[in-house]
């Protein structure tokens, strides 16, 4: 079996002797320093020269945005976050990401425009190679770090086993290791920072006890006052909902939509941003130069790691969910005493990707009746019920209720493709966005209103792109 090397952090300047401090009690051992809060990102530049390091072109919902190398080195960078990456930790086939229970979490920033300089915070390759060493970490980490990877191994993005090469995922977790203060491990148990891996090395994925501990000890342990995000709505403005955000005052963290040029910050923060619920609720314009990635909120109680919430994936450029179907307004009463009611089946969609289906139940059997809609809601009285659609209103063609001919009961039903309509290209009001309502009319011979009519109530909705 093939043993490969980890090499130690080098200083910038090149001088290859550095401190390292073993703890008596674990395997693990510190380089010295920490990560501040304004130097938590992580960028790749993608300049990979294996076609198998950018092989994987799957999409994944919780790493939105990235394929290929970049998915890998970011959720080798999120297994030493606080927690699961979206609550779930999903999108790797081999583990949950997210294992450190640390004050520290990443904000992930996408692409760079080049190798950077040794504080750029950036992951890369280089040409040539060093022996068995694999990849190596610039420091000191006071102000920043760069990782970069010999391009005289072959490279491989997985995100499955991988049963070739060397696997992107796992030596960027060990590198990003020594980025975060860590040095080398000697415990059991095949912790991420032991100083070489044997064959592919998807276990160095994971970090294990001995690495947690050493994340912990430079970090802390997870404060119970960190901010915490458990959801966003992914559309404009974003909703976060969590705990622990300040009432004002809070920084929404953004990843740069943008490729980002080296040197300086390429975080994109909204600040100044105010909490409802007691804490537990956000709502944020999206900036125009975010991207899809994560999202994370500092609070304005400090400005250490346990001020700044987990990383939680966002796409904001998403299309903004739609309102449901709402049932509104007030049916009228029929001669038989039941209330004519509207439903629906399916969703309303442009690209007429569903079904949608508007029902009218619970009227009399054997009578003629329609459906018409129109783009404003009203409630005013009507032929002894409710009008709920306001003028102008659009008929649509005539139904026959079914059931036997003599319409003294209420099984009649009717059903309308309203899909059909929005995908006909007839009505120029039917585009995504539109809000519409609608409503049933129904004859009713013996109405003791003496209209002869009968009304459903009324059905909102909007048309999804």
């Amino acid at each position: 079996m093939k043993i490969y090397q980890f090499a130690l952090p080098t200083l910038a300047l090149g001088v290859a002797a550095l401190l390292v401090f073993p703890k008596d009690s674990s395997g693990f051992s510190t380089i010295g320093g920490s990560l501040g809060i304004n130097q938590r990102d992580v960028r790749v530049f993608n300049n990979f020269t294996d076609a198998t390091a950018n092989n994987n072109t799957t999409a994944d919902a919780n790493w939105p945005g990235y394929t290929g190398a970049p998915m890998s080195i970011w959720k080798a960078c999120s297994e030493w976050a606080s927690e699961l990456h979206g609550g779930t930790g999903a999108g790797d086939p081999l583990q949950t990401v997210g294992s450190g229970g640390a004050n520290f979490d990443i904000t992930w920033q996408g692409i760079a425009a080049g190798v950077g300089g040794t504080n750029d915070n950036i992951h890369s390759e280089l040409s040539g190679s060093s022996g068995g060493v694999l990849a190596f970490t610039e420091t000191p980490i006071s102000d920043g770090w760069r990782i970069r990877y010999y391009s005289s191994w072959t490279w491989q993005d997985g995100p499955g086993s991988v049963s070739s090469g060397i696997d992107i995922q796992g030596v960027a977790c060990h590198e990003f290791g020594h980025a975060l203060g860590l040095g080398h491990s000697t415990a059991g148990g095949n912790p991420t920072m032991i100083a070489a891996l044997s064959g592919t090395g998807t276990a160095q994925r994971s970090i294990e006890s001995d690495d947690i501990a050493g994340v912990q000890f430079i970090y802390g342990v997870k404060s119970a006052s960190k901010p915490r995000i458990t959801a966003v709505n992914n559309s404009n403005p974003l909703t976060i909902t969590g705990t622990g955000f300040s009432a004002t005052g809070n920084e929404v963290w953004f990843t740069n939509g943008t490729t980002s040029a080296t040197g300086g910050d390429p975080r994109i923060i909204v600040s100044g941003v105010s909490s409802t619920g007691g804490g537990t609720s956000i709502t944020v314009n999206v900036p125009a130069n975010a991207g899809k990635g994560d999202v994370l909120v500092k609070n304005s109680a400090g400005s250490a790691g346990a001020n700044l919430s987990n990383a939680f994936p966002v796409d904001p450029t998403a299309p903004p969910a739609c309102t449901p179907p709402t049932v509104y307004c007030t049916g009228k009463v029929n001669s038989q005493f039941c209330s004519p009611a509207i439903g629906f089946t399916g969703s309303p969609t442009y690209g007429g990707t569903t079904s949608f289906n508007i029902t009218g139940t619970q009227f009399l059997n054997n009578k003629f009746g329609l459906l018409f809609y129109g783009t404003q809601i009203n409630g005013v009285a009507f032929q002894g019920g409710h009008l709920c659609v306001k003028l102008p209103i659009i008929r649509t063609s005539v139904q026959n209720s079914g059931g036997s001919a003599s319409g003294t009961d209420c099984t009649g039903t009717y059903s309308f493709d309203f899909e059909s309509l929005i995908l006909g290209g007839t009505d120029p009001n039917l585009l995504p966005g539109a809000l519409i309502y609608t409503q049933y009319w129904a004859r009713d011979p013996n109405d003791l209103s003496g209209f002869t009519t009968s009304l459903s109530e009324g059905l909102f909705f909007e048309i999804c792109p």
